[in-house]
């Protein structure tokens, strides 16, 4: 029967997921082939077949997916497949290096060894470089990025840190298909970047070559936060646009079958054009699986073409199943094909174009949960404004302009463009209406899933109302999760050289924030700067926070005014519902002037002030009244959490140490969070002789100036039998605990 190759490639791509491993998709693996047998009998053998051949193939992929390099210093002979990305002082590209690939990256010493290095190394070019081979740094919190996981799917397991790279040992070979290919890509991104305006260079260039270098990062932000990121890559609707206009040119000068022909060797070339993204694969794939059974005379159901691509590309690339592009392109393209019938029966445009978006959305949803934590309410609204516009007026004209270069028609672009950029800043900036849910645990994703097929059904019944319903009451739940949850958290995060802890009372009784950490900011060269400098606050906390489905913060603690403890507060204000803001009488202004564009009200906290949420209890041991000192007048807090006593130390020092085991002789604590970063003039023996703690965590970065923690102070934390946790080594170190204790984890054992 038509459109029955979707239930072996489901099974395929469970199957991949499965054995990735992911005990989640194991679970929903076993569950879908148990429907088969029982719903569709006749499926149920060839999706088995399918799960178990893609399982076993994943896994000799998996295995055979190691490295014979070592770390260390060594001298390479690499090769550029593709133009290196330059950002600022900054030169990365993924390079060959003999059997294996590595990540390059490189900073760049002056301006002038840019401009040679961005004109010379061009794909094809083999130079000879000396370096340092590095192991990718794996995720250090909860929630985040996985550099090193990312890269060994792609098939990389080495940074290499070139010491320079003289051009003088570089030549240019004879490059193969793809890296021309990728060079007349290159070539025809730096026109667009040289002859369009900078506000219209990046989406120009987007839409036509899938590069993204030159869009402003409150661009792709704004598009992101609103739903409508999908517009600025090339996928479906772009190959299809173009399929029709090529085959509707060619048809007058050749034969049909001679035009789909010369399609079918275009659609290869041009997937590595426009960036060989998965959307991009899987769009070129599902075109020219169409156009080879049109060639010969047959038809194929649209399913069937997508669950073939799906199964093509997972031969091709097993690991392409995380990707999150490929997870929206396929779901989102199954649910539209799904659902054609229903939708090609809107009586207008425009409800054709409202009913696309809601089973748009719809579809993706548990997947921008998972990975984004939120969704836009104004995502369906504005996807019936932006794919239109988008399909019909600023792709067309983004085609043109490029290829004639006509200054009327980039002057018409670019004017549209900044129209389209003030429609975003406006929904994204000026007005959000985001409802931030966290990312949803197995069970919860079970239940969307089940809500949206539920949906779904409920839709092709003439009962819609009914079907959004059962996902409203999937995202209810949710919303209610963390509410009757009986464990709290303590997280320390590690966010380099500076502080910030996470504090969760168990039913969400309350939630504290002590210090946001921050991101120094140096002086720099122009030619220097970077599109998306890091920064911790926007790239570390405020997506843990989210992650969290935290909206509100009971308490944001600010311990003293230092930029590594204070510097991020603006991001996480901007992003987060602060009902009040607790620091120390000397960081009192400068935390109210950071605080006023926010309207967060700020309160100077001393010695003896205390409050207690249920069996949770807190005091503030430090600074005493007058205190106006920075380090030596940081907040000390002590907490009463999870069984365990907490203490808070700030960046307290010898002198305020002794002050305060004078005030409490008697003070004792079963965790330490160390002062000042591991500071020799911190932690000092008195101070641990008194308060005995058990355990210790150093909230410090790696490779830091300052050479914290202090070799002094590990000595006399060991000396007092502490067991130690460092973020620059351990990553975050989180307390997890219920009614009958805890335990500690770490992200990097």
């Amino acid at each position: 029967m038509k459109g029955q190759a979707v239930y072996p490639a489901a099974a395929a791509l469970l199957a991949v997921a499965a054995a990735s491993p992911s005990p989640t998709a194991c679970l929903l693996l076993v569950v879908y082939l148990l429907l088969l047998f029982i719903r569709r009998p006749h499926c149920f053998l060839p999706s088995l077949v399918a799960a178990l051949s893609f399982f076993a193939y994943f896994l000799i992929v998996d295995y055979h997916n190691n490295t014979s390099l070592s770390g260390g210093r060594h001298s390479l002979s690499v090769r550029f497949s593709a133009a290196p990305a330059i950002d600022g002082d900054r030169l990365q590209a993924a390079v060959q290096a003999g059997k294996e690939r590595v990540q390059l990256r490189y900073i760049i010493r002056t301006a002038a060894e840019k401009e040679t290095l961005q004109a010379h190394l061009v794909p094809g070019t083999v130079c000879r470089v000396t370096g340092t081979l590095e192991r990718p740094m794996p995720a250090g919190n909860p929630y985040a990025f996985d550099y090193r996981r990312y890269l060994r799917r792609h098939r990389i397991h080495w940074l290499f840190l070139p010491e320079a790279i003289d051009l003088s040992a570089c030549v240019r070979v004879r490059p193969t298909i793809i890296e021309r290919l990728e060079a007349i890509r290159e070539a025809g991104v730096r026109r667009i970047e040289a002859r369009f305006p900078p506000e219209a260079a990046g989406i120009a260039a987007a839409l036509i070559y899938g590069e993204r270098r030159s869009l402003d990062e409150e661009v792709i932000s704004g598009y992101q936060q609103l739903g409508i990121i999908h517009l600025l890559a090339i996928s479906g609707g772009h190959v299809t646009l173009l399929v029709g206009a090529a085959l509707a040119v060619a048809i007058r000068f050749v034969t049909r079958e001679a035009a789909v022909l010369a399609l079918l060797v275009f659609l290869p070339m041009y997937a590595v054009l426009a960036g060989a993204s998965p959307s991009v694969l899987r769009a070129c794939a599902t075109g020219m699986i169409v156009l080879a059974v049109q060639w010969k005379k047959g038809r194929i159901h649209p399913l069937d073409a997508l669950s073939w691509t799906a199964l093509a590309l997972l031969v091709f690339d097993p690991y392409m199943v995380w990707d999150v592009g490929f997870q929206l392109s396929f779901l989102v393209t199954f649910a539209l094909l799904a659902h054609v019938s229903v939708l090609a029966s809107a009586r207008s445009m425009l409800q054709n174009l409202l009913q696309t978006a809601l089973a748009a959305q719809l579809a993706a949803l548990p997947i921008l949960l998972y990975h984004f934590y939120e969704i836009s309410v104004w995502s369906i609204g504005l996807n019936v404004f932006f794919v239109p516009w988008y399909s019909f007026v600023i792709l067309p004209i983004a085609f043109l302009s490029a290829v004639f270069s006509f200054s009327p028609l980039i002057w018409l672009f670019s004017r549209l463009i900044e129209l389209t950029d003030a429609v975003v800043y406006f929904f994204a900036a000026d007005h959000p209406f985001m409802l931030v849910l966290g990312r949803p645990e197995p069970w919860c994703l079970a239940g969307y899933l089940t809500a949206i097929a539920a949906a779904f059904l409920d839709w092709e019944r003439g009962r819609l109302l009914r079907g959004l319903t059962a996902v409203a009451a999937a995202t209810a739940l949710q919303l209610a999760a963390p509410y009757v949850d009986p464990k709290g958290e303590v997280t320390v995060l590690d966010v380099g050289q500076g502080d910030c802890i996470y504090i969760e009372l168990p039913y969400r009784k309350a939630v504290y924030l002590i210090d946001t950490s921050g991101t120094p900011e140096w002086a720099r060269e122009p030619w220097r700067k970077r599109s998306r400098p890091f920064a911790v606050g926007r790239d570390v906390v405020v997506p843990f926070l989210k992650a969290q489905g935290v909206r509100t913060l009971d308490q944001l603690i600010l311990t003293h005014d230092d930029a590594d403890h204070i510097g991020a507060a603006p991001e996480v204000m901007g992003a987060v519902r602060v009902k009040k803001i607790v620091t120390s009488p000397g960081a009192l202004p400068a935390v109210k002037a950071m605080a006023r564009p926010f309207s967060v009200p700020v309160a100077a906290s001393v010695r003896g002030d205390r409050w207690k949420v249920g069996d949770a209890a807190f005091s503030v041991l430090h600074p005493e009244a007058g205190n106006n000192e920075d380090n030596n007048g940081s907040l000390v807090l002590l907490a009463r959490l999870g069984g365990l006593i907490w203490l808070f130390a700030g960046d307290i020092e010898e002198e305020a140490e002794q002050a305060l085991i004078d005030a409490y002789p008697t003070l004792r604590a079963d965790v330490l969070k160390v002062a000042h970063h591991g500071s020799k003039t911190s932690t000092t023996e008195p101070f641990l002789r008194t308060i005995k703690p058990r355990a210790a965590i150093i909230s410090v970065g790696r490779y830091n100036r300052y050479g914290h923690p202090s070799s002094e102070v590990l000595m006399r934390l060991r000396q007092q039998r502490a067991i130690v946790w460092r973020t620059d080594e351990n990553g975050a170190i989180r307390y997890v605990y219920g009614e009958n204790g805890g335990t500690f984890q770490v992200m990097k054992p």
